[in-house]
């Protein structure tokens, strides 16, 4: 039968009144696979309904049956074997966000853990294979079952998570959703949050834009106010006789210190550990590898200052030299001309200077733009696990100027874990409740106030996003996380569109501020029906 006339007898099965019928395109046959159970997971960006399964007879041998299985946010919701009949008619609503797996083979007449016949496609690396569902844009990967899902004992297998590679190719029939689906909407940010790290991560060196420029980092508070301030110290004007580190490729040296001193964060220190790819720490223990992460910044055991890229000052006739110098006055360690890994002859220029008074300047020259060094990390994070602060866009600070704190304190922050659906509770989960809290509201509003920063209450970068028709409470929270609901009626069907704005406010003693409290993010419901 053409795919088209079983389309449409699907559709005759399940949704008599509707012609709305689309087949997903996957990629053809090239191959056939006995083994597990394949096929693939996507992630819905849009609600619609899968009304039909079937497998391609690539695959098929004498006497196998069809055996489906679609699992729906790593629930099984549904499983259909020993099947005569292919295609098979479904009813599956699937919502935005949904993480969507549509497995499926043909399983003999005596089955195994090892018995599925499956067609493949061709091997594809991630995001996967593009196609559209109900002409909308999703990406296929590569998913499966460790048993056949045709045997009885196929529990016993386990699941194969989302990958690259080849698909197993199971169609699948879908028509539009019905209905208005509920949404929510995050608006604003919580408060306080203060941060110990700071960090501008430039994808590609060619990005970098603070050539020419400085920061400077003011000890205060056992933090630091980073400043777009300080110029470039010419090499030789701090000590006659600058000393060249030894330093390889990926390298890291220890570098004691006699007449030059500097305050630390968390103490002074005695030496300096640096590293070829753009470290200045306070002692050995960060990563060695070249490439910049974010991750790697935030998690170095030991606190550093960074301009982080792939340098090599071992690569050759001009591959520049890391110089240290120290006086009583200022240490500075300048990468001079030093070349990029993968670009022998490039020049990267810039400077780490470390105070007495714990102040610290890092300027830059130039950097070369070259292709593949995974990009330049520019920052500084204290020794340990820190939160992610974002990306600073450094240029565009200005005249102006961002606090670090001696501790990270994350922002009190509400979500959303289920949606506002007629009929159903909308629940959510407010967190980073500080030890310090007392007590909490709640608070639900028809409006939103729009106001981002309460500074006029005593409630500096506090916002208000719900407006205060209802104030629930007080609750006390028994730690770090408070979860609470709204009902939200089933009827009447007018109610489908109706927005709901929520926030959660939180009392700590001693007080963080003049008022006393602090404000989640707010959270817009908009109500429908599926």
């Amino acid at each position: 039968m053409p795919a088209a006339s079983k389309a449409v007898a699907i559709a005759a099965a399940l949704f008599a009144s509707s012609s709305l019928i689309a087949q997903v395109t996957l990629p053809p046959h090239t191959a056939i696979y006995n083994g597990f159970t394949r096929g693939y997971n996507f992630i819905s960006s849009i609600p619609f309904n899968i009304i039909g399964l079937e497998l391609p007879p690539n695959a098929q041998q004498a006497g196998d049956t069809a055996s489906f299985m679609v699992r729906v946010n790593n629930i099984e919701v549904l499983r259909n074997v020993g099947g005569v009949v292919n295609p098979l008619a479904t009813a599956i609503p699937i919502l935005p966000g949904d993480s969507v797996d549509i497995l499926g083979n043909w399983s003999p007449a005596a089955t195994g853990n090892f018995t599925a016949h499956n067609s493949y496609s061709a091997s594809y690396t991630l995001p996967g294979f593009s196609t559209l569902i109900e002409g909308v844009a999703h990406d296929l990967r590569r998913a499966g079952w460790q048993w056949d899902i045709g045997d009885p004992s196929y529990a016993s297998g386990a699941y194969l998570a989302p990958t690259s590679g080849q698909l197993g190719r199971v169609f699948i029939y879908t028509s539009p959703a019905a209905g208005t689906i509920a949404t929510n909407t995050t608006l604003g940010s919580g408060c306080v949050r203060q941060y110990t790290s700071f960090y501008e991560n430039f994808a590609t060196p060619a990005a970098f834009d603070l050539a020419g420029t400085a920061v400077t980092m003011i000890p205060n508070a056992g933090g630091y106010l980073v400043t777009t301030a300080g110029s470039f110290l010419p090499i030789g004007s701090v000590q006659a006789v600058p000393t060249a580190l030894a330093l390889g490729d990926d390298a890291g040296i220890v570098q004691p210190l006699t007449v030059g001193s500097f305050m630390g964060p968390a103490g002074p220190w005695t030496s300096l550990y640096v590293i070829s790819n753009g470290l200045v720490c306070q002692a050995a223990g960060n990563s060695l590898v070249a490439a910049p992460a974010v991750s790697t910044l935030l998690g170095n055991p030991q606190t550093a200052f960074y301009t982080q890229a792939d340098f090599d000052p071992i690569g050759g006739a001009g591959a520049g030299t890391i110089w240290f110098e120290e006086n009583a006055s200022v240490i500075t360690v300048t990468w001079d001309n030093v070349a990029s890994w993968n670009n022998p002859g490039s020049q990267n220029t810039f400077q780490m200077q470390l105070y007495p008074s714990g102040v610290v300047t890092i300027a830059w020259t130039a950097l070369a733009a070259v292709g593949s060094n995974g990009g330049v990390l520019v920052g500084y994070s204290p020794g340990g696990a820190s939160l992610d602060p974002g990306n600073t866009d450094l240029s565009a600070l200005g005249a102006g100027s961002l606090m670090l704190t001696a501790t990270d304190n994350p922002e009190l922050q509400l979500a959303a874990t289920t949606r506002p659906v007629l009929g159903t509770n909308w629940n959510l989960t407010c967190s980073n409740i500080p030890a310090t809290a007392v007590f909490g509201l709640t608070i639900f509003g028809a409006s939103d106030p729009g106001i981002p920063d309460l500074f006029f209450l005593g409630m500096p970068t506090c916002g208000l996003r719900a407006s205060l028709d209802v104030i629930n409470g007080p609750w006390f929270p028994g730690g770090p996380t408070y979860n609470y609901s709204f009902a939200v009626p089933a009827t009447p069907a007018s109610l489908v569109g109706f927005q709901l704005f929520t926030e959660t406010a939180v009392f700590q003693v001693p007080p963080i501020n003049a008022f006393g409290a602090i404000t989640s993010n707010g959270i817009k419901g908009t109500l429908g029906d599926i």
